[in-house]
């Protein structure tokens, strides 16, 4: 087990909780720890799929080419996150992975990962519902897209950001947004005037408090209700 195994965030998922220190000894020899860089690029769309990967530190956003030439953002992945699960099955990567600041990234080649489900029947168990549970997070963000407005949607995003990065300053939430305007409207499918207006309205009714990609959650409770609205 490496040095920063112990306090690895992806150990304290659903999936890995429950290892024993000789399992998590195992699973640190089939993992391999490595820095990316901000912009750089872990696998590409189309490219061979090869490794799984766990992310320890930094985010990694997950690009999708469009039939018209343009890539689309279709995702934010945060520490403890596990991606890249499709080299399990297919040949090739069907999206492209790119750090959004620098990062700390354990990579599995995906024969040594498939040996140790093989080997660790519990896990293999939990792997199957780690998948069940990405159909459903997968369901509910299509859910999200398709029925909810603007103020849904945004509200919705900020508040996801929450459980990643919160610390709190006088009884408030403080955060960094991972992304620009520009991608957040990607992401949400609304174009970056209308990410910056709703932006803009939940700061004139003290739901936030920003300043560039600073932002401050000044009223939760309140958010949470835009965003189930």
């Amino acid at each position: 087990m490496g040095p920063g195994c112990a306090n690895c965030p992806v150990l304290k998922t659903s999936l890995f909780h429950s290892l024993t220190p000789e399992q998590i000894q195992r699973v640190g020899c089939v993992f391999r720890p490595a820095r990316y860089r901000r912009n750089q690029i872990l696998f590409f769309e189309g490219g061979s799929a090869q490794h799984l990967f766990a992310l320890h530190t930094g985010l990694v956003k997950m690009v999708k080419s469009l039939e018209n030439g343009k890539d689309r953002i279709t995702g934010v992945l945060f520490p403890g996150e596990l991606f890249g699960l499709e080299s399990l099955t297919d040949l090739a990567y069907p999206i492209t992975a790119v750090a959004l600041r620098d990062c700390e990234i354990c990579a599995a080649p995906r024969e040594d990962f498939a040996t140790y489900l093989l080997t660790n029947p519990d896990l293999a168990i939990g792997m199957v519902r780690f998948l069940v549970g990405e159909l459903e997070r997968v369901r509910t963000q299509v859910t999200d897209m398709s029925f909810k407005d603007a103020r849904m949607k945004v509200a919705t995003f900020l508040l996801s950001l929450l459980s990643h990065d919160t610390p709190e300053t006088s009884g408030n939430l403080s955060l960094t947004l991972p992304l620009s305007r520009q991608e957040i409207s990607e992401v949400l499918e609304l174009s970056p005037e209308t990410v910056s207006r709703t932006l803009s309205a939940f700061r004139r009714e003290q739901l936030v408090a920003a300043r560039g990609r600073q932002l401050v959650i000044q009223n939760r409770a309140s958010l949470e209700a835009v965003a189930h609205r």
